[in-house]
């Protein structure tokens, strides 16, 4: 517990988030696995499928691919690659142990639990299994990340509350497309985004007792 305190500064909101969303990715998993039809991802479909339109799908088609591969790994370079131009090491490292660990994590969970996809989904082409939600795991990745990088170093109040929201509304956005385009249970992007903050959580402490271990290094 002191470590936690001397590397994030004894952040009781921080140490709570973990907290409530270990319990809560429990009780998913639990319902998903074991009451086999949650109630949350029927309503879900069923609140959503009144508004489903043509323009609205393309505009959700769109978001979604803001949280695929095929973006955030071109992303995740770029940001790596700005990292080492500017000579933060150790922001470059942070990136790519995210990045690769959190793509490895996700696809073990998804082979291992197998949950299969939703039925008549709006988009072709999903071929893998459903939980977690890949979309949202990424997103919280990659997108956590870069809320974690305003917060430590912006200097400029309005611009670190307004990067904050951005990226806080995008990562909700891009799990919400996922459960309108019925590619994915909501329970499946629920679990997506608490493993994805939980698993940025410890990969940003296992990463910061290195670089300080590494900066006391005699």
């Amino acid at each position: 517990m002191k470590s936690v305190k001397k590397i994030y500064g004894g952040n009781k909101i921080v140490a709570g988030s973990v907290i409530s969303s270990t319990v809560l990715l429990s009780f998913i998993f639990s319902s998903v696995f074991f009451d086999n039809e949650p109630s949350i991802d029927r309503e879900a479909f069923e609140a959503i499928s009144p508004y489903i339109a043509s323009g609205t799908t393309r505009v959700m088609t769109f978001i979604s691919f803001l949280g695929k591969h095929s973006f955030l790994i071109p992303a995740n370079l770029l940001l790596i690659l700005v990292f080492i131009l500017l000579k933060k090491k150790w922001m470059a490292w942070r990136v790519l142990f995210v990045s690769l660990s959190s793509l490895g994590l996700m696809s073990l969970l998804k082979n291992l639990l197998q949950r299969q996809r939703p039925p008549d989904p709006l988009v072709a082409g999903i071929t893998n299994f459903s939980f977690p939600s890949g979309h949202a795991f990424m997103s919280m990745a990659f997108y956590g990340l870069l809320i974690w990088f305003t917060i430590v170093s912006s200097k400029n109040k309005w611009q670190k509350n307004f990067l904050i929201i951005f990226f806080s509304v995008l990562i909700l956005a891009i799990g919400f497309s996922r459960i309108y385009l019925r590619v994915h249970y909501a329970t499946d992007v629920l679990a997506g985004l608490l493993i994805g903050f939980l698993w940025l959580f410890a990969c940003l402490y296992l990463i910061r007792k290195m670089e300080l271990r590494f900066v006391n290094k005699p």
